[in-house]
């Protein structure tokens, strides 16, 4: 903290005496925030192009009624160029509107949010009527150091966030798929090799969703079908490549 103060004093730093996780730290910041735009980056990623913001405004005038903007971080992402609306923002580089989060619950404060963040966020966005726009061209670098080794714990957290997001959001008829979720958790984590940490994982599941009991805000199931159906198939907005044309036209 000292040397963000030194390097800049006008920098605007909050602290917390407890741990809030990612997700208590997004909403105390887009709280915080003076301005309806704000752009959010995981501790390990960054713009990977000088013009980042500046597309950003150029997103925002091309899509006034966008909720969030979802950068890209990785080549699959990079496949199309064309914009697309999508359930589940990108959790390494996004920008949110303000006055549409506001609209939200928020991010559950957990301190390992690993499987519930994102998904959680896009689910709420969209129940509102919230539309979230990926931008192929809007880039981020995630450098990102894999472990050699999985970290029990982390995976523990992961599983049991798995189970976690259904519970708190799904109408009861869709538990079923929530539960499928976590079966499917499980295969994978077998078929990759990943087991330390897992039976940990299924005994947090009950505590899991009493701790977070209080957290859940049930979506309709219209609006529940309907980002399902969107997390399957986005829906294609035009090509990416003509923004800058597109805005200046306007």
């Amino acid at each position: 903290m000292e040397a963000v103060r030194n390097f800049d004093p006008n920098i605007r730093i909050l602290t917390s005496e407890q741990l809030l996780g990612p997700g208590g730290s997004r909403n105390r910041l887009i709280a915080a925030a003076r301005y309806d735009l704000v752009a959010n980056f995981d501790d390990d990623s960054f713009p990977a192009h000088s013009d980042y913001f500046a597309r950003v405004m150029q997103l925002a005038e091309l899509f006034p009624d966008a909720a969030m903007f979802s950068a890209a971080s990785h080549e699959k992402e990079w496949q199309t160029l064309n914009f697309q609306r999508i359930a589940v923002p990108s959790g390494c580089g996004c920008v949110f509107r303000k006055s549409w989060f506001q609209r939200t619950a928020g991010f559950v404060p957990l301190p390992i949010a690993y499987n519930m963040e994102e998904v959680d966020i896009g689910l709420q966005m969209h129940a509102i009527g919230g539309m979230i726009v990926h931008d192929p061209l809007l880039r981020v670098v995630h450098d990102r150091v894999l472990a050699q080794e999985v970290d029990a714990a982390t995976n523990a957290w992961v599983l049991a966030n798995t189970a976690l997001f259904p519970f708190l959001r799904f109408p009861a008829w869709l538990w079923p798929v929530g539960l499928w979720s976590v079966l499917r958790r499980v295969a994978l984590l077998v078929c990759w090799g990943w087991t330390v940490g897992l039976l940990e994982g299924l005994r947090m599941i009950p505590d899991h969703l009493q701790r977070y009991k209080q957290y859940r805000r049930e979506m309709n199931s219209p609006s529940m079908l309907s980002w399902l159906l969107l997390k399957r198939w986005p829906k294609n907005l035009g090509d990416a490549r003509l923004l800058f044309q597109a805005c200046s036209d306007r």
